[in-house]
């Protein structure tokens, strides 16, 4: 794993879902998409489900819903459909950020540029307290129509804050999306493993050092 050169990171980059914000609604809602659309056998099966409905601008669920019909060629029957998509309305009101995310974004912002970088849709976002954690830069997927790690992802975000790619450390919890991505285009990158989260990434990484917690960080960065 490269070292982590502290001295040299003005900016910190974020991903969103199981780094800063998790949801535990049962079902899971890209579990029950994944199961409908005979998506969860395929390797990588979660890449057909953001190329589908986190590429680009859509209405709701519904229209995510007909993205990932279209993109499959599964049809669902209406009743399903709309069962799916019930499931995920009920789901959204229980999306929340980690206990500790408040505390440590508002002590490193302090010293530092933050940036959120997400592959999500463009609907149903609304996570409490997400609007208020102080990030100079917010750049989801839908709206640049690139996925990480696709490098304009972190390209953009780097003319977003001001900064040259290897100003910026990266955060996440996808070892190829986020930090093989970012580390690619320039970016330093830290591999988190949030103990327990739903859909939280578990590939193999006996390089990577990873943390439970955000709670460590600002000791690590000298902040």
């Amino acid at each position: 794993m490269p070292a982590l050169e502290s001295s040299r990171i003005r900016g910190i980059v974020f991903d969103l879902w199981n780094t800063l914000a998790y949801n535990d609604h049962l079902p899971n809602p890209i579990l029950a998409l994944g199961n409908a659309f005979h998506l969860r056998h395929r390797p990588r099966w979660r890449k057909v489900l953001e190329e589908a409905m986190m590429r680009g601008k859509l209405a709701g669920i519904e229209d995510g819903i007909a993205a990932l019909s279209r993109r499959t060629g599964v049809t669902l029957a209406a009743g399903a459909a709309e069962a799916l998509a019930d499931n995920w309305r009920a789901a959204c009101t229980k999306s929340r950020l980690f206990p500790e995310v408040s505390e440590i974004l508002e002590r490193l912002g302090l010293r530092y540029r933050l940036g959120l970088l997400s592959n999500t849709q463009s609907f149903d976002n609304d996570i409490p307290g997400l609007s208020q954690l102080p990030f100079r830069a917010r750049l989801f997927s839908c709206e640049l129509g690139s996925l990480k790690p696709e490098p304009e992802m972190f390209v953009r975000m780097a003319e977003l804050l001001g900064l040259p790619p290897s100003d910026l450390l990266m955060v996440g919890d996808n070892l190829e999306d986020d930090i093989l991505g970012s580390e690619a285009a320039g970016l330093q990158a830290l591999l988190i493993r949030r103990h327990g989260a739903p859909l939280s990434f578990k590939e193999s990484h006996p390089d990577r050092q990873s943390l439970s917690t955000l709670r460590p960080l600002p000791e690590m960065l000298g902040a």
